[in-house]
């Protein structure tokens, strides 16, 4: 778990990390090795949740080493779907990581949201939902990993 207090914002408690995959997480459905590197460094302190609609088809071979938790989204609505697996693990402690539209109410919803700009581009209303943007997810990996990084971004 990760605590954190930003002078003039909030005190975080982040015990889980709830991230988009294609587009954030995998580029062309494939996660890099050094994605991969992180994911499992992570796994120390965060739970990890993977939300996807799985469009090339590699989640499960791409993920198949790493202590995730995948859910497949089956709605015709994945911004709600997403929304719903936020209050379903419990809608607290958790930062949320994403780069598409459909990824905007659960960046919003976080306690911590983060969105990726990478290789694909990231819509801006995520943007606007988030409360830091990077340009790839390593470098929102390496925020959780150094997170006094994200006190000097927040700091009010």
């Amino acid at each position: 778990m990760l605590s954190i207090d930003i002078p003039g914002w909030k005190t975080l408690n982040i015990r889980m990390l709830v991230l988009d995959y294609n587009g954030t997480l995998a580029l062309d459905g494939i996660i890099s090795d050094r994605t991969k590197s992180y994911l499992k460094q992570l796994t120390a302190d965060f739970e990890i949740h993977i939300l996807t609609s799985d469009t090339f088809g590699t989640v499960a071979d791409q993920c198949s080493n790493l202590p995730v938790t995948i859910n497949r989204l089956k709605s015709q609505s994945h911004t709600q779907e997403k929304a719903d697996y936020m209050k379903y693990l419990g809608g607290k402690g958790i930062a949320a990581i994403g780069n598409g539209a459909n990824d905007r109410v659960m960046v919003g919803e976080a306690d911590l949201g983060i969105a990726v700009i990478g290789p694909e581009g990231c819509s801006p209303e995520t943007q606007s939902q988030a409360d830091i943007i990077v340009n790839k997810i390593e470098d929102a990996f390496e925020l959780l990993l150094n997170p006094n990084r994200i006190i000097a971004t927040l700091r009010r």
